[in-house]
């Protein structure tokens, strides 16, 4: 069986970032798309034909999700449950007080006052004053993942949970809250590898879930027509994989994943078409402002349509890609998707070129399978995916870490047999 490299999570690269969420207001122009790699805000007033980056407050962190009311008021999640919000288009963001356990994954706000984020080990946060207090809650599900969350009003809502990349089984969930996110049932939890990273209700009777299997790749759409009591398979299009993220104008739906994969919906999820577009890595995020007006993002790529996503175009984003924005060195893997032979891009950022620089690869339990040592620093070094001893290594999860001194850069990667 062919070998497939899945990267991740990382910390940019010389010709991108991982675009992670993304927002796009209802007046069709303004937006921001946020980065999971790096201390990013990126924001347009064109509908995503271009982007440019706006300034964060001192201590932020790494940013998962983004959302927005409007071209004015707009709330970012990330690492260590961190929320930052603007009320001014963004030209200032403040960080939130909240207290949450593990990074939060994913944002919510119906209006500028109800809103919530959700993140691992079963925590959610919940604030009903704009984010001027959040209020932490623990559902009875410690190990769930959630990466996915929609309230319909201020009392009913469903999050669902994954771990993408895990091979691990048992890691998806779906839960239900009835009196606004404070206590949760669970509607459903696999027992095999389906993940569950998204969802949408159009009511409280009928909504619809998608996901992925982590042992195939292949995409999971469910739909419920009784609140999520039972789920029925929907068919995905041919050329479609593992969906990480879904959004819905009306009865039109578009759900992303990887490989580039974009699906359409016109009628409320009952049925899926494949949509052509630039993307080849994951898209991680979509949002539509009405069935027309629509922007995704994923790994190095920002798309944009006007059209519902008849014609997806990729944006253009003004940033210096050749460094992060604080000048870190940093890697990534590349191709994505890649065989067995798999290419690290290295940017030596302000690091100077005699310094002794290591690139070194763990393995899930934290193991060294293999180490290089860089002096000087080249841009590029290949890996054929054997340890030290250059006998290959299993199907799993690495851990790819680029250090030197005072500079540390690294990389999730899972390789698939």
């Amino acid at each position: 069986m062919k070998y497939l490299l899945a990267l991740l999570a990382g910390a940019g690269c010389l010709f991108g970032f991982d675009y992670h969420g993304c927002a796009l207001a209802p007046d069709n122009l303004h937006g921001w798309v946020v980065c999971i790699d790096t201390v990013l805000i990126l924001n347009t007033s064109d509908g995503g034909q271009s982007w440019q980056v706006q300034s964060t407050p001192n201590g932020s962190n790494k940013f998962y999700d983004v959302t927005c009311v409007d071209e004015l008021q707009a709330w970012t999640s990330g690492d260590l449950g961190q929320v930052l919000h603007t009320d001014n288009g963004g030209l200032d963001w403040i960080v939130q007080p909240i207290t949450l356990s593990k990074n939060a994954t994913r944002i919510q706000f119906l209006d500028v006052n109800y809103g919530w984020v959700v993140g691992g080990d079963g925590t959610i946060g919940r604030t009903t004053d704009g984010g001027n207090y959040w209020d932490p809650n623990f559902t009875p599900y410690f190990r769930a993942e959630y990466y996915g969350l929609w309230f319909i009003d201020q009392y009913e809502g469903w999050i669902v949970a994954g771990l993408p990349d895990s091979l691990l089984n048992g890691q998806g969930y779906i839960d239900h809250s009835t009196d606004g996110g404070i206590n949760w049932d669970s509607l459903y939890q696999s027992t095999g590898y389906q993940d569950f990273f998204d969802v949408r209700f159009f009511d409280n009777q009928n909504g619809i879930v998608i996901g992925g299997d982590e042992s195939n790749y292949l995409p999971v759409i469910w739909k419920t027509t009784n609140g999520g009591l039972n789920w029925s398979a929907v068919a995905a299009p041919a050329n479609t994989y593992y969906l990480r993220a879904l959004d819905f104008a009306g009865n039109c739906g578009w759900a992303v994943g990887r490989f580039g994969s974009i699906i359409h919906s016109a009628n409320a999820g009952n049925s899926w078409a494949f949509q052509t577009n630039p993307a080849t890595t994951t898209l991680f995020d979509v949002d539509f402002s009405d069935s027309l007006h629509g922007i995704a993002c994923g790994q190095n790529i920002i798309l944009y349509t006007t059209d519902g996503g008849q014609t997806w175009n990729q944006s253009a984003v003004e940033e210096n890609n050749s460094r992060e924005p604080d000048g870190r060195f940093f890697l990534q893997a590349y191709p994505n998707p890649a065989r067995r032979r798999i290419e690290f891009k290295l940017n030596p950022g302000k690091v100077h070129s005699a310094e002794r620089i290591e690139l070194k690869i763990y393995d899930i339990s934290g193991r060294l399978i293999r180490s290089f040592t860089l002096c000087p620093m080249p841009s590029a070094l290949c890996w054929n995916g054997t340890d030290q001893s250059r006998r290959p290594v299993p199907a799993g999860v690495y851990l790819v870490r680029l250090s030197n001194a005072g500079n540390t850069a690294q990389i999730k990667l899972t390789l698939l047999k």
